[in-house]
């Protein structure tokens, strides 16, 4: 189904804004994504999908697509590449849907994965009562699309997810096994040239954020927004989440010495370094273990931002780390 992002807007207001707590007295340390080395993507070159299977989808939905008045998903390797992996590891696990027994969140995963696109996921799954399925494999995977986009509101997530207008890439992945079929598109919206995370320090832990929008994009603000540490699921209750939600962000940051925007909702500090080239940068230190969801805003013109890029930090109390 297709997610909700919960983000505030931006807005001239002096609103309440939510308070985080103190930080706490154990240090924290980050579990992921490895930071030992600068972790860096940029922006994907344009290219095709040799696999037919993916080639065959990826036409159905730009087809799909272009039938809505909407433009083409340019097609995302590192993301298709993802979804193989988060297919091949459902049909191993014997789960379905948006999550693996480690609970940790779709949007969480890819970004772990290096891809700092926002992203929304559909999944599918199919079962034969054999060992093999008697359609082929191209067959499975434009079945599932034919299904989604067959959806009628309210219940149309997987639909408003294909025929989302800020989406600009996809990636999609599968795997059969056993009678076993499972195929995952990850979409992303994508306005960011290059971002990087860099670890700073230890002591606190802190992570140096930086990058660049597209050309015809401005960096606008940045939302955090904290949940808890992902807990291992059961077979059972991992493949009964059919949906997820973005977390709501508690802490914002808008360009340095612009004190009078704040972001609804949020404890809003000017805290992000925005050049005229579209560079951008800022340093967090979380405060409290769980997963921080970080959403960097860009914008164009007089339209309203929108999340351009993401990326997730795992933080835990150093003390868990050494048991």
């Amino acid at each position: 189904m297709k997610v909700t992002r919960l983000v505030g807007l931006a807005a001239l207001a002096a609103a309440g804004c939510t308070v985080l707590p103190p930080e706490p007295a154990d240090a924290l340390r980050l579990r992921a994504p490895n930071l030992e080395r600068p972790l860096s993507e940029t922006h994907p070159p344009p290219s095709r999908p040799e696999d037919p299977v993916k080639l065959a989808v990826w036409e159905r939905i730009n087809a799909d697509r272009a039938a809505a008045g909407l433009s083409a998903v340019a097609w995302d390797e590192a993301a298709s590449r993802a979804a193989d992996d988060f297919c091949g590891e459902q049909i191993r696990e014997g789960t379905n849907g948006h999550f693996l027994t480690n609970g940790v969140p779709p949007y969480a995963r890819v970004t772990f994965a290096g891809i700092f696109g926002v992203p929304t996921e559909n999944a599918v799954s199919w079962k034969s009562s054999g060992t093999r399925f008697e359609s082929s494999t191209v067959d499975l995977a434009l079945s599932g699309q034919t299904n989604m986009m067959a959806e009628v509101p309210p219940a149309d997530g997987h639909r408003r997810t294909i025929l989302d207008p800020d989406a600009t890439h996809v990636g999609v992945g599968y795997a059969q096994k056993h009678g076993n079929f499972r195929m995952a598109q990850e979409f992303l919206t994508r306005r960011l040239a290059e971002l990087t995370l860099q670890r700073v320090a230890a002591d606190p832990e802190t992570v140096l954020v930086k990058g660049r929008t597209l050309a015809v994009f401005r960096p606008e603000f940045v939302t955090l927004a904290h949940e808890p540490s992902p807990h291992p699921l059961t077979r059972a209750e991992a493949s009964a989440r059919e949906s997820y939600r973005y977390p709501i962000p508690g802490l914002a940051y808008v360009p340095v010495g612009i004190k009078s925007l704040h972001v609804v909702g949020t404890q809003t500090e000017d805290a992000l370094h925005v050049d005229p080239s579209g560079e951008f940068s800022f340093r967090f230190t979380p405060r409290l273990p769980g997963l921080w969801t970080i959403l960097i805003y860009a914008g164009r013109g007089r339209e309203s931002p929108v999340p351009g890029g993401l990326a997730v930090l795992w933080v835990e109390r150093a003390a868990a780390r050494e048991r």
